[in-house]
């Protein structure tokens, strides 16, 4: 995704691999997930780059012909002490720059989610997803190639 970014410009770049091949070291063993950035503390580099990334990747899936799917995330509350948990992340989230986060009741989670009986209520966030990291890393290496 640098070399990606750095190939907009007038320079001369590699890519060095030390596996013989790209996505194979870290990247094999990413989660996927693109967290819409509600639970890094409010202000931090982790609170930033989470929104900001995640915006990125809204923009960039068609550009790049990226496999996501925008699944959203629900974390999920069985008491009344997580019900408050949710409450804070609904509040960090927001100063974070989280759009369409809300506390879902009930029975909206379980329209969602049938199969989570003990809940009580859940923090939705819309703008989360899950992603192919192998292809996402692919197709920023070949459009640098392309780039020149």
């Amino acid at each position: 995704a640098v070399l990606r970014e750095l190939s907009k410009y007038d320079l001369k770049c590699v890519l060095l691999e030390k596996e013989p091949d790209i996505a194979i070291g870290t990247t094999k063993a990413n989660s996927a997930i693109l967290h819409a950035g509600f639970d890094a503390p409010t202000g931090s580099l982790k609170a930033i780059t989470n929104v900001r990334g995640n915006a990125l990747y809204h923009e960039l899936q068609n550009e790049l012909d990226l496999d996501i799917k925008w699944t959203g995330s629900l974390v999920a509350a069985t008491t009344d002490e997580e019900m408050q948990t949710l409450q804070e992340l609904l509040q960090r989230g927001k100063k974070n720059g989280v759009e369409g986060l809300q506390i879902l009741s009930k029975e909206e989670v379980l329209k969602q989610e049938p199969n989570l009986t003990t809940v009580k209520g859940a923090l939705w966030a819309p703008s989360a997803g899950v992603c192919w990291p192998f292809g996402a890393a692919i197709a920023f290496a070949q459009c640098a190639v392309q780039n020149g």
